[in-house]
């Protein structure tokens, strides 16, 4: 999805907060339970707070696999023998075939702030691959996954994840959780793979047009739909899709949205 783009600049705060930690590692471990024969892959494992109780209590027949792209940390974790395989570099740039390469996969992971957005995109892009995730977000990002029709919140990422994810807040994380202590609070999101997807995208075509759909409506979020799909390939579509002009684009349910797309495919 390229509306997403990849951001280079990875900021971490690091979790302490051992209330916290734990709740993570028992929402991440019941995944894992709930999806037998998939592997574990966490994403930017730090210090380890996450990572050194998730490894006391994973059990030895599932892989664990890691990626880090501090080059210190890579360091600090190559002699743990209990990582299946440790990703070097930045995630988004592991290779497609690196990723596949996994099989099927639960994900876990304290996302850094500047490229939270991004990877989750890219998770979401996995969900034949990915069958649940268990991620922290700054607040701000966490309530535009989750958010429904008719509030604040609700964007064109909330309606791209949405799609083929069913996702829920776990938890709030005050600031006082890391070290160092960011500005803003974090939320703690439970992602799970729909058993079918709101809108199928099943080509590539496909999910460069639901993105271009996205785009578009939410491109002046304070004008009516009619207005921001005025001279667009969605038009028309729109126009005999029988959902009111004067709606505002947070404000469609997922009917409208399929009712949409459908005059189009």
């Amino acid at each position: 999805m390229k509306k997403f783009d990849k951001q280079k600049a990875f900021g971490q705060h690091f979790l302490h907060d051992q209330k916290v930690i734990q709740e993570i590692v028992t929402h991440t471990l019941t995944a894992v339970q709930n999806h037998p024969g998939s592997s574990l892959l966490e994403i930017g494992p730090g210090k380890g707070a996450i990572t050194r109780p998730l490894l006391e209590k994973l059990p030895l027949d599932v892989s664990f696999y890691v990626a880090e792209r501090d080059r210190e940390l890579i360091e600090y974790w190559k002699p743990e023998s209990r990582i299946t395989k440790l990703l070097e570099g930045d995630f988004l740039d592991q290779t497609e075939a690196e990723l596949r390469s996994l099989g099927p996969l639960v994900v876990v992971s304290n996302l850094p702030y500047s490229a939270g957005t991004a990877i989750v995109v890219q998770l979401s892009e996995m969900s034949d691959q990915i069958s649940e995730m268990v991620l922290m977000f700054q607040a701000e990002v966490a309530k535009r996954l989750y958010s429904k029709s008719s509030t604040p919140d609700r964007g064109s990422l909330s309606l791209y994840i949405q799609n083929e994810w069913e996702v829920e807040r776990l938890l709030v994380v005050k600031p006082d959780a890391f070290k160092p202590p960011p500005k803003v609070m974090s939320e703690v999101v439970r992602l799970r793979r729909r058993p079918e997807p709101m809108i199928l995208l099943d080509t590539e075509d496909k999910r460069t047009a639901w993105n271009d759909l996205l785009r578009n409506a939410f491109k002046h979020r304070r004008k009516m739909i009619k207005g921001n799909f005025a001279g667009t390939r969605w038009q028309g579509a729109f126009e005999k899709s029988g959902v009111s002009p004067t709606l505002r684009a947070e404000s469609l349910e997922w009917n409208d949205w399929i009712q949409i797309w459908k005059q189009n495919f």
